[in-house]
């Protein structure tokens, strides 16, 4: 029962039939039982029983508001089961937002293969590269790709992801060659739109030194798809992801400019949930299936 003490021995008087069978079922004195229904009567100011020597009978007022309350009890004590069964096994709705590429390239699978594993579940995922607010707007866990700022979630890290500069070679054809860092200022840059500070590149060498380069935009765009696309293309440099620019780098489609140089600082691919005392059983399955896949990944390439 989540009443008062009070509350909680008058339901039991009432499924007991009398004061001392509920004294006996609950382990306190009969007097105590007594007086804790004395006192609910006096704040409801209410007879809540008919007292016999040899009985106590509900009043009609009693009957009612146990009717209620013992029902209330009884549907409380179902979700309650149906909560402590959820942390046993998988189940419930499980919302999950995913940046737009990276899980078309990467999370389809195992999505699907978590979805099959737990048919308990209801997973409900969305596909989308907007920053949204994780409890805000209701999501159980979202996976982020960058460098996490401190916002009171818990993050796991399940990946690294670099960025690589990349040019198509057609692009470096026309422009004078790139030497240095400096030279990256000259020519067009394709830039992420959702990024805070997307016009320039900062990056490092191999001593650690570190420095920032201004991009000339011509063309912006919050998808790492269309990033690819205009710099296969020959638009313009663009700062890639590594998961998306891989294998158009192996093809030769894609070179890598200026390959002594890192971006930074190096980003991560994160698993972030709500700060909870108890995670919820289907979001640390969740976790798991996420991390598992991409410690395959990593494995592969």
């Amino acid at each position: 029962m989540l009443y008062s003490s009070a509350v909680e021995i008058f339901c039991e008087v009432i499924r007991q039939g009398s004061f001392i069978g509920a004294a006996n079922s609950l382990g306190v004195s009969g007097a105590a039982v007594s007086k804790q229904i004395k006192r609910l009567e006096t704040d409801l100011n209410m007879v809540l029983f008919y007292r016999t020597t040899r009985r106590v009978v509900p009043t009609e007022s009693g009957q009612r508001l146990a009717d209620i309350l013992i029902r209330n009890d009884d549907e409380l004590s179902a979700v309650l089961d149906q909560i402590s069964a959820a942390q046993e096994r998988p189940t419930g709705r499980l919302r999950v937002n995913v940046p737009m590429s990276f899980g078309e390239l990467f999370l389809r699978g195992p999505i699907a293969d978590f979805a099959r594993q737990y048919p308990d579940v209801v997973v409900d995922v969305d596909f989308d590269d907007r920053r949204v607010h994780l409890v805000e707007d209701g999501y159980d866990l979202v996976v982020r790709i960058g460098v996490l700022e401190d916002s009171g979630l818990i993050a796991r890290r399940v990946g690294d992801c670099p960025l690589i500069l990349c040019a198509a070679p057609d692009l470096l054809d026309r422009h004078a060659p790139v030497l240095a860092p400096n030279d990256v200022s000259r020519l067009p840059a394709i830039i992420y739109s959702l990024t805070v500070d997307g016009r320039n590149w900062t990056c490092r060498d191999a001593a650690g030194e570190q420095q920032s380069i201004a991009l000339q935009p011509v063309l912006y765009a919050n998808s790492a798809g269309m990033m690819l696309e205009a710099c296969l293309r020959g638009v313009g440099v663009a700062i890639l992801p590594d998961f998306s620019c891989a294998q158009a780098l192996a093809d030769g489609k894609l070179v890598r400019v200026l390959p002594q140089l890192e971006t930074s600082p190096d980003r991560g691919i994160y698993v972030v949930y709500p700060d909870k005392r108890f995670v919820p059983l289907k979001v640390r399955a969740f976790i798991d299936s996420i991390a598992s896949a991409m410690g395959q990944y990593d494995q592969l390439s």
